[in-house]
């Protein structure tokens, strides 16, 4: 199986955005791009503060009264501990194939190829950005490339997103807003704490209103983005989550420095921008209230989107999937964010995915997999849509 020969070799390169080894991404980028052009396509790399970026067209594309645009990313997050195996070697093991990034995202890069060698004929005009940094936020890559070239992606007729799950259809994702809390205290010896403003437990009195901020914003529920299954709500909700506390640096010394991480995700309804101005409003009042200073930066930046279920595109994906997996599914909008986010606020053009990423794939934990049926699956979902027949 093609598909699965190309994976084995893709995941062998240690392709880790956030630390990166700049060979290893040129290794990737090319492997990627030589087979693309096996397949009759044009590419090129698009290169930013050396994450370099995949970009390939069928011939033709530019005449092609449909172009349809696909969408991945080859980085992946750091390996971790806790693997059963070497992470970036790969296992083969009961009709699983063991590795960093074998699911997100590098089995839709492998499933996408393996349809492209499957089909003669492209009637449509057919095209891949593969991006190098999507797990850091995408600055060098997605929002680089619209920056810089936004008319590749205004020409397109819709984007598929590769690095989807199994569940549904996509046709939509959630908002992002993440965020950086710094409380600053006054450090001194532990023995004289009344000459000291401490930075730790003003940071855990905080914390404790941004927990009950975040249960409020549980509240806020979509009436138009329906989610995978899940034990809180069928349609989309508001999550508001501490991520990171830092402070402190030894036992008898009051720490003058706190750090609070956050992440906010949003229903496509609300724009993260507009209601960070909420957040701003508690952090201020509680800290006057606990007499410390802070800093506040927000980063990450997205809004979520959701698409009609009555769209011509999610039909067509709708049918193809449900040929293939032999039942009916929904569409969906995922609860992550992904490239489309990007794209569909800047184009408003149809964002919709189906990808490998079953429930169970260990996706930014140790031991992740692929099922080498599902990635099987995927490659004719994706053969299915380009030849547009379901």
């Amino acid at each position: 199986m093609y598909a699965k020969k190309v994976l084995k070799k893709l995941v062998e390169f240690k392709t880790v955005s956030a630390k990166p080894d700049f060979k290893e991404f040129e290794g990737a980028s090319n492997f990627i791009a030589g087979e693309l052009e096996k397949t009759g396509f044009c590419s090129e790399i698009f290169s930013k503060n050396g994450f370099p970026s995949v970009l390939a067209f069928s011939q033709g594309y530019e005449e092609a009264k449909e172009k349809i645009v696909f969408i991945s990313h080859y980085d992946v997050v750091p390996a971790g501990d806790g693997w059963e195996t070497e992470p970036f070697e790969v296992v083969e093991k009961d009709g699983k194939i063991f590795a960093r990034g074998a699911s997100d995202a590098k089995g839709g890069i492998a499933a996408f190829l393996g349809a492209l060698k499957e089909i003669e004929r492209k009637e449509c005009g057919i095209a891949f950005f593969c991006f190098a940094d999507e797990e850091i936020g995408g600055k060098n890559g997605i929002r680089a490339l619209l920056r810089e070239r936004e008319e590749l992606f205004q020409k397109a007729s819709v984007f598929y997103i590769l690095d989807c799950s199994t569940n549904g259809v996509e046709i939509g994702a959630s908002g992002n807003l993440s965020g950086k809390i710094t409380l600053h205290g006054k450090a001194g010896h532990s023995a004289y704490p009344f000459r000291c403003t401490n930075a730790l437990e003003k940071g855990i009195l905080l914390c404790s209103k941004l927990i009950e901020f975040g249960k409020e914003e549980a509240n806020h529920v979509s009436k138009i983005a329906k989610v995978c299954d899940n034990p809180v709500n069928k349609y989309m909700w508001n999550r508001f989550s501490i991520t990171i506390f830092r402070s402190g640096i030894k036992s008898n010394i009051i720490p003058g420095y706190a750090e609070i991480c956050f992440n906010w995700r949003f229903i496509p309804e609300e724009d993260p921008m507009e209601r960070k101005n909420d957040l701003e409003k508690l952090i201020e009042e509680t800290c006057r209230e606990l007499g410390v200073r802070f800093s506040l930066d927000f980063f990450e930046y997205c809004p979520g989107y959701c698409i009609s279920e009555e769209n011509s595109w999610v039909k067509r994906l709708k049918s193809c999937v449900e040929n293939v997996m032999g039942k009916e599914v929904e569409c969906l909008a995922t609860l992550g964010a992904t490239d489309g986010n990007v794209i569909y606020v800047k184009t408003k053009k149809p964002t919709i995915g189906f990808g490998p990423i079953d429930e169970d794939a260990n996706i930014h934990a140790a031991n992740e997999f692929i099922r080498v049926s599902t990635l099987q699956a995927v490659e004719e979902v994706i053969k299915r849509f380009i030849q547009g027949y379901v």
